[in-house]
């Protein structure tokens, strides 16, 4: 499998610890390099340990997608070596929140990837195209055995940090808190419509009009991070709380941490080796 994923019971989530070994990382980048490429069903026969079909690339897609994977970008790094000080300052700044939102766009991808791990047959938003996109980082639906009605309809947060805990409390805890109040309700109706209108035979605002909202929603959030996060092995305390914001069944949250050496040289790497499969896939 892409992953490995090592599930635990806590009392505030379902937990789950990811990890990328030497002997399934060729598959992750590969499926990731695909997903970059807009090509879900290419990356889903990865998953599925069937051989891709062969796509032509579509004007400067491939480009695009490496440019996006690189951090920081070489005019910046330029700038900051040979610049004036204000030049030098503005670059410095810019570098920095390059790698940031490289690592961001890049998790989701990773965790788009669990997600489908866990749940085969669910239906699930593709990773954003842009970077720091505002709004949710995923969904994921459930539907009956008919598949006419919505099971459940999964919130996802993803978060790239070099200190986690603090972004949880101030960004991941109040969206939360804002969805439970109400305030987003037309952003995941919106969501929730156009991702079911792909789904064929189904009625998409049909069956949200008809889903028992407070029942069905449930909330995922995913964090990758470094290994010096880790206290006494463990990696819980990150989402301590997380009971106390969103409340309902402990089946209705569940949280996994992702965690590297030191997370931005591990995404850094994971990058790079995700834009030469991006050139190696498109001949580019």
């Amino acid at each position: 499998m892409p992953l490995t994923i090592e599930t635990s019971q806590t009392p505030e989530c379902h937990f789950s610890e990811w990890s990328i070994t030497t002997k399934n990382r060729h598959k992750l980048i590969e499926i990731i390099a695909y997903l970059y490429l807009r090509q879900e069903e290419n990356a889903m026969r990865v998953i599925g340990a069937l051989e891709p079909r062969r796509r032509a690339p579509k004007g400067k897609v491939a480009q695009n997608v490496v440019r996006k994977l690189t951090a920081p970008h070489a005019e910046d790094v330029e700038l900051f070596r040979n610049g004036t000080d204000k030049e030098k300052e503005s670059a410095k700044k810019r570098m920095h929140t390059s790698m940031i939102h490289r690592d961001g766009l890049l998790f989701q991808h990773v965790s788009w990837v669990a997600a489908r791990m866990a749940v085969p047959n669910g239906y699930m938003t593709a990773p954003h195209v842009r970077q720091a996109d505002k709004g949710f980082d995923g969904f994921i639906v459930d539907l009956d055995d008919d598949g006419e009605e919505i099971v459940r309809i999964v919130l996802c947060e993803d978060k790239a940090s070099k200190s986690p805990r603090g972004l949880i409390t101030s960004n991941v805890w109040t969206d939360i808190e804002a969805i439970l109040r109400g305030e987003r309700d037309d952003e995941i109706l919106a969501d929730l419509v156009t991702l079911l209108k792909s789904v064929p035979g189904i009625d998409a605002e049909t069956a949200v009009d008809e889903v028992f909202w407070e029942g069905a929603r449930e909330f995922r959030v995913a964090v990758a991070t470094g290994e010096n996060q880790r206290k006494d092995g463990e990696f819980q305390h990150i989402v301590a709380g997380f009971k106390a914001v969103a409340g309902g069944l402990k089946s209705s949250r569940s949280a996994a941490v992702l965690a590297f050496d030191e997370v931005r040289k591990g995404l850094a790497l994971l990058a790079e080796e995700v834009a030469a499969k991006v050139v190696e896939i498109t001949d580019v």
